[in-house]
């Protein structure tokens, strides 16, 4: 049940939300196989100057600032698929958005199966019953 919010500091056009939910859910099957039915991918956009940086406030001058934020159930990936996930969102990010800052940042969040809801069952009792 991954969940990917990819927050930018500028607007996007409508190809370039296209390809972001493509190719990230692209790489949430291929990389951490999760299932593309079940990947949510929300984009926001935000004016350049809401994100600071070095304490600086951005502008459209400047490359764009990225944070994205992936929440999947606990131990469900390796620290190698995470890394390859971290390395290859970033990647993704410069072949759609074009330039990024340095301090672009690629949060993954192991959510407890008992804290992490699909369709108001817990990952851990639809684990569960799946054993039945």
């Amino acid at each position: 049940m991954p969940y990917i919010n990819i927050r930018l500091n500028t607007k996007l056009d409508s190809n370039q939300k296209s390809q972001l939910s493509i190719k990230t859910t692209d790489l949430m099957n291929t990389i951490m196989g999760k299932r593309r039915e079940v990947t949510v991918v929300h984009i926001q956009e935000d004016a350049p100057e809401q994100w600071a940086i070095n304490s600086l406030t951005l502008n459209s001058e400047n490359p764009t600032a990225a944070y994205v934020d992936i929440k999947v159930t606990q131990n469900t990936n390796t620290p190698v698929e995470k890394a390859a996930m971290l390395a290859q969102t970033i990647m993704m990010l410069q072949e759609v958005v074009g330039a990024l800052q340095e301090a672009c940042y690629v949060v993954i969040t192991d959510v407890p199966a008992n804290s992490w809801g699909y369709n108001g069952k817990t990952q851990a009792a639809r684990a569960a019953s799946k054993l039945l």
